[in-house]
């Protein structure tokens, strides 16, 4: 009986326990969530979220405290956060129509109209008069472009509650896609007449007359509501704004300071004047704003970030990786700061590094175009060019309007030699902005590889209509007159460019190249003397001049004379690839070949940490064709420099021409690649490696970038035929080798190229 008794009280003791701890895990909870929703209502949302974190933690069921959770992540910016939250809710309570509803609309955000109608359809079939699903199933109409149900929708709104702005702000704007402006404007008023100090009824109504290029309208309604609402810093920058769109910088810079005036605790005011003494090119002011927006909220991620980003676009890497540090500390998965993050590493060509990034922000938001053409980007600087053009097209699909990325499509293409889809690229572009420079220059250059010289004419033309002061429109007129041999139009577009820039070496070696064709040498050579005056003490300049020069004498047969122009070329900028061959085929031609390696190994004697007599040595044997030689002196010569691109374009072009030697080519080519990116002979060695390796697509587009520079070069006619013989494209291949074996029937290759030809 006593054990009987024993066993009873323990067992009470034990319920006791398990409802003293039941009771203690509830308050808890409770606790936890009633502490969120006083942070939430102070503004406090990153200690909110904790606490509803450590409410649901006790409770993985608390539907209120999920939903509280989602109410937070918006507060924070943090969208995908929000959605999960109320995933959960919806998962947890599937009757929950507000959490439904918060979900269709992230649907639409992110274009998902499927989904999104899926559960404002659900909404509906309980509610069919639920306002907030109404509105949503409008905007999807209007997102179909069904604009008809889009107003039907609006009107039984409007029936179930007169005094619904938004609605007559919707059918305003679906009268305004269907041509009807008069009822448009009619919605409008009768938005404003229900509560004329109402801000978002004027404000479309601003947008309207804006629209309609009424601005004097427009610039009385902002006005109006401010007098109706004086306190609104926000209607002081829509009046900012609206000034700054006018092209009244002073009135727009007046505005947004009355804007902090009326508001000075509210970040907003600062950061919308630092965007505009941003766009106005004032840095100090810009900066000044910024900083006194973080002064009030030192740990808001989203002034940071904006800062860094201020600091990117000038190329200040160190304050900008500053700024992202903190973010990322406060914040690890900031998804516009891992974004930025990723920039950064692109800037400064870590493609891999940054590629990484990208994968991971795409596989987070597989939605993200910006993404997708920074990884497009990153794959094209890495020469990976198939890769790039796969995420690029990623990128114009998310975003059909995203102009940078069809721009870099456009200038893979016109490198392929699609000239086409560069052509389609560009005019598409134009279509969206008929002023973009870029897509007309590209729209020219299409036209022009493809003959069609009257309509790349016009669009050189409206190049420099549109941008007069920019060179550029008459360099590549000038290319294009000179191409069809009108040399007098040809020069008086190549003087154009000139006047405006005298440093273009580009332009200035095309004017000598046309009174060359012409055989008017005396008065090229004058015009290069001229030019080493304007240049001053330019070395890279200086030496193109200095070439020219040696070219001018040499076609007059002026051995000697040409000889030294060469060498001072070379003095000038020993970096510079053409004197070397020059010289060395100035030697083989004179039989002096063993005087020159005589004379250069006596200046090593002297001196033996010389990198330039060791490419001189190496371009001679190679000549000879004694390649044991020439790579010694080319990897002697690496060896005193080993950033030294010509002999590493050279060694690099050597072992190309060796099986089992291809990578460690490839490895000298991107050191000369680097140092000399617009270089032609280092163009064609990096295409013929990637020849070598089976990359045809990119091996064409490095031909073809040479070819621009060196259109009459036998080989590099050659190279771009082999690599379109290789792809497929046996049409454009057969131009290209026909006019190698045209130019030169003696180059290395010829055999080849005429095999080439008879397969096709």
């Amino acid at each position: 009986m006593k054990s009987r008794t024993i066993q009873v009280v323990v067992m009470l003791i034990g319920l006791a326990l398990i409802a003293t701890g039941c009771s203690s895990d509830e308050e808890k909870k409770t606790s936890h969530f009633e502490k969120g929703k006083t942070y939430f209502e102070k503004g406090e949302y990153k200690s909110a979220e904790l606490e509803f974190r450590n409410a649901i933690q006790i409770d993985p069921e608390f539907v209120d405290a999920y939903e509280r959770l989602g109410e937070t992540y918006l507060k924070l910016g943090d969208p995908r956060g929000a959605f999960r939250e109320y995933s959960m809710v919806a998962k947890l309570d599937p009757e929950n129509i507000d959490a439904s509803l918060k979900l269709a609309t992230f649907y639409m955000l992110g274009k998902k109209t499927a989904e999104a109608r899926e559960k404002v359809e659900a909404v509906l079939a309980r509610e069919p008069n639920n306002i907030e699903a109404l509105f949503l199933m409008a905007g999807l109409y209007d997102l179909d472009k069904n604009l008809f149900e889009a107003a039907s929708v609006f009107k039984k709104i409007l029936e179930l509650d007169g005094k619904q702005t938004r609605a007559y702000m919707g059918l305003a704007r679906v009268y305004v896609r269907q041509g009807k402006l008069d009822e448009a404007e009619s919605q409008l008023m009768r938005a404003i007449e229900l509560d004329p100090a109402a801000i978002q009824p004027r404000l479309e109504l601003v947008r309207f007359y804006t629209g309609r290029n009424d601005f004097n309208q427009a610039q009385a309604q902002i006005e109006k509501a401010i007098q109706l609402n004086p306190g609104n810093s926000d209607l002081y920058i829509v009046l900012g704004n609206f000034f700054f769109q006018m092209k009244k910088p002073a009135e727009a810079e007046s505005a947004y300071l009355k804007a902090i005036d009326i508001s000075p605790t509210d970040i907003k005011p600062y950061m919308v004047a630092a965007g505009f003494y941003d766009a106005s090119g004032d840095p100090d002011k810009t900066l000044a704003m910024y900083e006194k927006a973080l002064a009030l909220k030192p740990g808001d991620v989203n002034i940071m970030t904006t800062m860094a980003g201020y600091f990117l676009k000038r190329q200040q890497m160190d304050e900008a990786n500053q700024y992202l540090a903190k973010v990322l500390e406060e914040r690890p998965n900031f998804f516009p700061a891992r974004m930025m993050k990723g920039e950064i590493a692109a800037f400064n060509k870590a493609f891999s590094e940054a590629i990484g990034i990208f994968d991971q922000l795409i596989q987070e938001e597989p939605r993200s175009a910006r993404a997708h053409y920074l990884k497009g980007f990153c794959h094209l600087g890495k020469g990976e060019t198939q890769v790039a053009k796969t995420s690029l097209a990623k990128a114009v699909e998310l975003n059909p309007k995203y102009v940078n990325a069809k721009m870099l499509l456009a200038e893979i293409a016109l490198k392929d030699q699609d000239f086409e889809t560069a052509l389609k690229e560009s005019t598409e572009i134009l279509a969206l902005n008929p002023k973009d420079f870029r897509a007309r220059m590209m729209q020219g250059s299409a036209l022009m590889a493809q003959g069609k010289s009257a309509d790349a004419e016009i669009a050189f033309k409206t190049l420099i209509a549109e941008n007069p002061e920019n060179p550029a429109g008459y360099y590549r007129l000038g290319l294009l007159q000179r191409s069809t041999k009108n040399y007098d139009a040809a020069l008086d577009s190549f003087n154009a460019a000139l006047a405006l820039n005298p440093m273009l070496m580009d332009v200035f070696t095309n004017i000598v190249l046309v009174h060359g064709a012409r055989g008017a040498f005396d008065l090229a050579l004058q015009k290069c003397d001229a030019q080493l005056e304007k240049v001053g003490d330019a070395g890279v300049a200086r030496a193109i001049i200095h070439n020219l020069k040696g070219s001018l004498f040499l076609a007059q047969k002026k051995t000697d004379v040409a000889e030294t122009a060469f060498g001072t070329a070379i003095q000038e900028n020993p970096e510079f690839l053409p004197p070397y061959y020059a010289l060395a085929r100035i030697y083989l031609s004179g039989k002096q070949q063993q005087k020159a390696i005589d004379q250069y190994m006596a200046i090593l004697e002297k001196d033996p940490n010389q990198a330039g007599p060791h490419m001189l040595l190496g371009t001679i044997y190679d000549m000879q064709k004694q390649f044991d030689m020439s790579e010694k002196h080319y990897r002697a010569a690496l060896e005193i420099n080993p950033q030294f691109a010509p002999a590493a374009n050279n060694l690099a072009y050597l072992l190309s021409t060796r099986e089992g030697d291809i990578d460690e080519a490839l490895k000298f080519a991107r050191v000369a690649k680097e140092k000399l990116p617009d270089d032609p002979n280092v163009m064609d060695t990096l295409g013929w490696i990637y020849y070598k390796k089976g990359l045809y697509g990119n091996a064409v587009q490095e031909f073809s970038g040479s070819l621009e520079k060196l259109p009459e070069n036998a080989t590099v006619n050659y190279h771009l035929g082999a690599a379109l013989f290789k792809k497929g494209d046996r049409t454009r291949a057969k131009l290209s080798l026909e006019k190698a074996v045209a130019l030169d029937g003696n180059f290395d290759g010829v055999d080849e190229a005429r095999r080439m030809l008879s397969d096709i």
